[in-house]
């Protein structure tokens, strides 16, 4: 008589084969969202997932260019907005640890031609948005300098340095004029440009497809688009706290610095400031309250959105190119998938 097989599995591999099905899943409900989310025939979105370093799932949908009904792809590239910030605080940090600068120093070091606050104002002010200088959109907008009107960075330092006051109060003020210093800080130090320190220090070394290039128009940049579908393309050429053109994929993949280091660490937390709303402003980044990292992002019509779980092993990136893509609805449909709360 035949013997029979015993045809269970090891423990093990049950185990793997339930991950296995529950990632397909996952990946098929994620799939399902972007399709319910997002118009096929309008400006639309592309998002990723990364757990512990690695893709595990991306998908877009939507237009990239409306003229020619260009889709969009999870290859196409997006100027990640704010977003940007974290990494312009990474530079900053990595020149700490470098000796090159402390966080203690003021303003006044490495930038001359600013008014008075700049001998109070610390880069740990600027870094943590507790500086409270207005918005340098502000002063364009008084000198008749519109979005698409040409503006660089020089420009940009200018309206800043026209700014004689900071804003009333203490603690947490957001604004892109603090980011736009460090950005220039981060030049004065290390004799290099912006774009060309985030290339050597962080993007080259993790094999990242991201480089600082606001403004910059290719056939694999998605163009942006206001909430009436026309066409946002902006003049504004500073950086600092905005420019990084990537893909989603790329900047999920990027996330998984929170988990396992190198070249972010711990100091990236260090002096966190309350924004008075349940989280706190670390480098560049958002340490909310149940323990999630976040940032998002708005530029012209380019919208993004970034967050690391708390336990910094999944990571979630979005980017849309146009005003009135549902990122918001996107982005808490696929954390609720891939990052449930407890």
């Amino acid at each position: 008589m035949a013997g029979t097989r015993d045809r269970s599995a090891s423990p093990d591999r049950a185990a793997a084969l339930k991950a296995d099905l529950v990632l397909e899943a996952t990946i098929g409900l994620s799939d399902d969202a972007l399709e319910t989310l997002v118009a096929i025939d309008q400006p639309g979105c592309s998002a990723a997932v990364a757990v512990r370093g690695e893709l595990v799932w991306a998908a877009a949908r939507g237009l990239a260019d409306l003229a020619s009904a260009t889709p969009l792809t999870t290859q196409t590239r997006f100027d990640v907005a704010s977003i940007s910030k974290q990494f312009t605080a990474t530079a900053i940090l990595l020149l700490q640890r470098d000796g090159q600068l402390s966080l203690s120093d003021p303003v006044s070091r490495y930038i001359g031609g600013l008014p008075g606050w700049a001998d109070e104002v610390t880069l740990d002010a600027l870094l943590h948005h507790t500086a409270r200088l207005p918005d340098y959109w502000i002063e364009l907008d008084r000198e008749g300098i519109g979005f698409t009107d040409p503006a660089d960075q020089a420009a940009t330092l200018a309206a800043i340095a026209r700014e004689r006051d900071r804003e009333p109060g203490e603690g947490y003020f957001y604004s892109n004029s603090h980011y736009v210093l460090l950005g220039t800080v981060v030049e004065r130090v290390s004799g290099q440009s912006l774009r060309a320190f985030l290339a050597e220090r962080i993007f080259t070394p993790l094999g990242l497809d991201m480089v600082l290039a606001p403004t910059l128009l290719a056939p694999d940049i998605a163009l942006s688009y206001e909430t009436d579908l026309s066409l946002q393309q902006g003049a504004w050429t500073a950086y600092g706290h905005t420019g990084i053109i990537t893909t989603p994929s790329d900047l999920a993949l990027w996330g998984d610095q929170y988990r396992q280091g190198g070249i972010v660490r711990d100091d990236f937390a260090a002096g966190a400031i309350s924004d008075g709303e349940g989280a706190r402003y670390g480098a560049g980044i958002y340490l909310n309250d149940e323990g999630t990292l976040s940032h998002s992002g708005r530029w012209g019509g380019y919208l993004s959105t970034f967050r690391v779980s708390v336990d910094r092993e999944t990571v979630m990136a979005i980017a849309c190119n146009g005003r009135g893509a549902n990122r918001s609805g996107l982005a808490e449909a696929l954390w609720q998938l891939w990052a449930p709360a407890p």
